[in-house]
């Protein structure tokens, strides 16, 4: 080498090897997510068949969205959008409530034909939307060299019957996975049947509205399920036939998921009223005092709309109405004798009780005039015992009350002999219930 000449330095070497380190660890890196997808395929199957629909349907969405919003519209591309994400979603509930196909095939295969055929409605649009362009693009040369070059035919009428045929797809897809979520819960819950409780009655869908309602019998359990977050079950009952009673709607919770919730309608589908509970898995009842031969709808859904789970429910008479009734009006009065005790109950504020006596004639006529004695003895620590007197047309003699919840009453008043007359008992205020003994005699 001749004097003065650079010579060459090693240095330009060095950064050779970092950059193979480099070129190995993004190859070691590609290998272990290669790897990743394999192990998931194998043992996370629904995970692997959720991000091949997801990306599969992303690709062409992208597309869509670069190339044809002039032509489908921002909404319908939003919408699109949203329904290719549910479809995925949804076909991976499917798989992993069919436990990836092993617990029931042919189901399984019904949720992948309603994916793939959701996948091809957005595989006709990208081949309209490119025929579209090509078309435009062909015309846009043509008229370069020949004004007169024709317009392309408008594809919107087909883009919009691809859009509406994946919208029914989207649907029914849907539909069909809240069905299997449903029945997945109520196998469960028939696999672990309660030990106090035999069940008779499984809901019927549809009943998601006050137009489609189950039919539920008194004191009869039904098993059911709220497969997601919006579903709701709505069922009917009829109040017994004679008596007004308290009735009493339970929902046993079958899972440790549902957040319950009961709404009550009446016949005219007015809302009376709900009750719900914000602890997962707990159990909920609604109860309310109702007149004879009524019908009433209940709604069960879940609180936040978010939750889902089996569970039971009935309709139970608690049938706490007394001996007596029913005797709520003047008319329907029980007859008592005098002398003798009524052991009675006021289910609740507007429950009222009445009873007819017959004061018979005694002696000559002129002491026809007698003096009757009512005593009220309350057995209950909440009722305001009223108390009041009618002949027999019907009007009214008197009365007395008191505000004391739990006490006692005593009531005098001079009647004719030789007629009939009746007793209201009823709680002051209208509010409270309470059980009592009655006793009417003469002195």
């Amino acid at each position: 080498m001749t004097q003065g000449a650079v010579k060459p330095s090693r240095y330009w070497l060095r950064p050779l090897v970092p950059l193979s380190a480099l070129t190995a660890g993004l190859v070691s890196v590609g290998s272990v997510y290669f790897i990743y997808d394999l192990l998931a395929a194998r043992y996370r199957p629904c995970e692997a068949i959720f991000r091949q629909t997801s990306v599969s349907l992303s690709t062409k969405l992208k597309f869509l969205k670069a190339e044809g919003e002039l032509q489908i519209g921002r909404a319908p591309l939003t919408e699109l959008d949203e329904r290719a994400q549910l479809t995925a979603l949804n076909l991976k509930t499917c798989c992993t409530v069919l436990d990836a196909g092993r617990l029931d095939p042919e189901q399984f295969l019904q949720c992948k034909s309603k994916a793939a055929a959701y996948t091809d409605r957005v595989e006709n649009i990208v081949t309209i939307v490119q025929q579209a362009s090509a078309s435009q693009a062909n015309v846009t040369a043509l008229s370069r060299g020949s004004a007169a070059a024709a317009a392309p035919a408008p594809a919107s009428a087909t883009v919009d019957e691809q859009l509406e045929a994946a919208r029914a797809v989207s649907r029914s897809f849907n539909r069909e996975i809240v069905a299997v979520r449903r029945a997945q819960q109520l196998e469960a819950l028939q696999a672990l049947p309660p030990q106090h409780v035999t069940v008779a009655a499984q809901e019927r869908e549809p009943n998601d509205d006050l137009l489609t309602t189950n039919v539920i019998e008194l004191d009869t359990w039904v098993t059911a399920g709220i497969a997601d977050g919006k579903d709701a079950d709505f069922f009917t009952f009829k109040t017994l036939p004679q008596h007004r009673d308290r009735i009493s709607i339970e929902l046993e919770n079958r899972s440790t998921t549902l957040e319950p919730r009961l709404e009550l309608f009446d016949a005219a589908k007015s809302s009376l009223g709900s009750q719900h509970k914000t602890t997962k898995g707990a159990d909920l009842a609604y109860t309310l005092v109702a007149p004879p031969e009524t019908r009433y709808v209940f709604r069960v859904s879940n609180y936040y709309g978010e939750s889902a789970g089996a569970y039971l429910v009935r309709v139970r008479a608690t049938k706490a109405f007394d001996t007596y009734e029913p005797n709520d009006s003047i008319l329907t009065a029980r007859p008592a004798s005098l002398g003798s005790t009524v052991s009675a109950a006021v289910m609740d504020g507007q429950d009222v009780d009445y009873f007819r006596f017959e004061v018979a004639q005694v002696g000559a006529a002129g002491s026809s005039e007698r003096q009757l004695s009512i005593e009220v003895k309350n057995t209950s620590a909440t009722l305001r015992p009223s108390v009041a007197v009618f002949d027999g047309s019907k009007t009214n003699l008197g009365g007395r009350h008191t505000t004391t919840a739990g006490g006692d009453l005593k009531y005098e008043a001079k009647i004719r002999a030789d007629a009939a007359y009746y007793v209201r008992i009823s709680d002051y205020y209208g509010e409270a219930p309470g059980s009592y003994e009655l006793t009417v005699d003469l002195r």
